[in-house]
């Protein structure tokens, strides 16, 4: 009887994969998740070939709103740590903070004082604070159709100093080369800033760059003030975030304080040569959609994905290698379908 069995099992598995279809074997796909890539938001719409989706905001909350599907799991919370995973960091060049220490604390400060003013701010002084230091003929990421105070809410924006952030922060880094060692860099100590800065003069002159979407959020009380700090002239920027990391690099980067996602940040300044981190500015904008209503959780979470088809955007980049590491930590296969 077992031979009859196992001779029908690898019959049925040729005629499967006779039929053209995923070459995941019935087997694998009971045990774990299939992931498939998806290009953009609109593909994240009803199907019956996907159980669920992964996507970061704003498309998370547009999508849900627009085809009926709920967002029911929180990577961020699955993750596990007090802010979830540290997503973007906020870097100065090594110059600036040693010759102008007094902007670089102020300058954090209002950083800071930002998480508590986009609670209260409305979602188009958001809004226009960004579009204004947007390149002229872009188009951003957030609109008046897709910006609202869940999304704010939903994107993560949370200062925490390098020095009290450096252990979340290298412990994320070695879950991300775990699932792929070419997507991160080494950081030395040095990397890290450690708070304790001189007063001297310095430059009157200074560029700030952050990408467009989540991290932006982090200067828009900054932007919407267009704060300068006394005699100091601050020229803000929100740039595409496919182009960020061109503002850091050179012989002579042109941005003197940066947001970047962390992996970039690590791969491009992790020796702390040239820049420094001064703190975690956003710590993830993910979530999971379903057409079921039930929420994922910690405790759940295994049960209810083993078997189905997740359907990630980015699934190559920072939000796919983000949710592979959320199925690592819960003891969940995966094989990519697609």
């Amino acid at each position: 009887m077992k031979k009859l069995a196992s001779i029908l099992t690898a019959a049925a598995l040729a005629a499967t994969m006779g039929l053209g279809l995923s070459a995941c074997t019935p087997e694998e796909s009971a045990d774990g998740v299939s992931l498939r890539g998806i290009s953009g938001a609109t593909d994240i719409t009803p199907a019956a070939e996907i159980d669920y989706f992964v996507a970061a905001e704003p498309a998370v909350t547009t999508r849900a709103n627009a085809t009926g599907l709920h967002i029911v799991g929180d990577i961020q919370e699955l993750y596990g740590s007090e802010n979830g995973y540290p997503q973007a960091v906020i870097v100065a060049k090594n110059e600036l903070v040693s010759l102008n220490a007094d902007f670089v604390q102020d300058f954090l400060e209002e950083v800071i004082a930002n998480e508590a003013w986009l609670e209260s701010a409305s979602a188009q002084t958001v809004l226009d604070a960004i579009t204004a230091n947007l390149p002229a003929g872009s188009t951003p990421t957030f609109t008046a159709n897709n910006l609202n105070a869940q999304v704010i809410a939903n994107c993560g924006i949370h200062f925490v100093p390098a020095y009290e952030d450096k252990e979340r922060v290298t412990a994320f880094l070695a879950e991300m080369a775990e699932v792929d060692p070419t997507s991160v860099g080494t950081v030395s100590d040095n990397f890290f800033n450690g708070g304790d800065w001189t007063t001297s003069g310095g430059s009157d002159e200074i560029s700030v760059y952050a990408p467009d979407g989540a991290p932006a959020l982090a200067l828009a009380k900054l932007m919407s003030e267009n704060n300068q700090f006394n005699q100091t002239s601050v020229d803000y920027n929100i740039v595409a975030s496919s182009t960020i990391q061109s503002y850091v690099t050179g012989d002579d980067p042109a941005a003197d304080i940066c947001i970047l996602p962390l992996n970039a940040a690590s791969k491009l300044l992790g020796s702390g040569q040239t820049y420094t981190m001064l703190g975690t500015v956003t710590n993830g904008n993910l979530y999971i959609l379903s057409e079921s209503e039930e929420e994922i959780t910690a405790q759940n979470i295994k049960e209810l994905l083993t078997g189905k088809t997740v359907g990630v955007i980015q699934l190559a980049q920072v939000p796919g290698l983000t949710f592979k590491i959320i199925l690592d930590k819960y003891g969940i296969p995966y094989e990519t379908v697609g």
